[in-house]
């Protein structure tokens, strides 16, 4: 039975050129082709085996809708298709739960490959960032990430601003703590001052530029 692929990209051109291409293979069926914010509603209606999504945006779009695809469908697994290379955005994308990256540069061949490894459960990183992440993969050695944060912050603001950067809601976050929305939200309110940030995506930028979005447990 071919693998049921289903293609988000917020380009349609995009969407309609790697529909072409993988529905050109023999062991590939593509299920649909939508914009990125269709993405968790057609993955209910449909039930793909493998997600493929193309994400030129910046790294606060694309780990939005990945992580909210990863909480809808978490048994799909989810390969993207990039021109970022920043190490770290690639490693927050693996502690999301993403199987496989695979930058635009690639051949043909790797994308199915890295496809077909995905709905395997297995992981597929392209070689051309292997040695980037290799990098901070072994130079953290397992200890805990020393960033500006770590002085400034309480323990429950630091784990306000994971939450927050990993896309969870005020009232989400709220009922994970066992707080109520305003008292996350004063914690919000501190950790825009102390780190000096504006917006919900400066906080994000900092959290994937200090690497905390990375679980190296989920990076196997």
């Amino acid at each position: 039975m071919p693998i049921r692929l289903l293609i988000a990209s917020a380009h349609p051109i995009v969407r309609t050129a790697l529909g072409r291409l993988l529905n050109g293979v023999r062991d590939f069926e593509v299920v649909a082709e939508t914009d990125l914010s269709g993405l968790v509603k057609a993955a209910h209606g449909l039930s793909p085996e493998v997600f493929l999504v193309e994400l030129t945006e910046s790294g606060f779009v694309g780990l939005q809708v990945i992580g909210a695809l990863m909480r809808a469908t978490p048994e799909a697994p989810v390969v993207i298709l990039s021109s970022n290379e920043n190490a770290s955005y690639v490693r927050s994308m693996l502690a999301l739960g993403v199987r496989a990256y695979v930058l635009r540069s690639a051949g043909n061949a790797e994308l199915y490959e890295a496809i077909r490894l995905a709905h395997r459960g297995r992981r597929y990183l392209d070689p051309r960032l292997s040695d980037s992440i290799t990098d901070l993969l072994l130079g953290g050695g397992g200890a805990p990430i020393r960033t500006p944060h770590a002085k400034r912050l309480s323990g429950r603001e630091a784990q306000v601003l994971k939450e927050i950067a990993r896309g969870f809601t005020m009232k989400l976050i709220a009922k994970n703590l066992g707080v109520s929305e305003k008292t996350v939200q004063t914690y919000r309110e501190r950790i825009y001052v102390k780190l000096q940030l504006r917006t919900r995506a400066d906080l994000v930028h900092y959290a994937i530029a200090h690497g905390l979005l990375i679980s190296l447990e989920n990076v196997s």
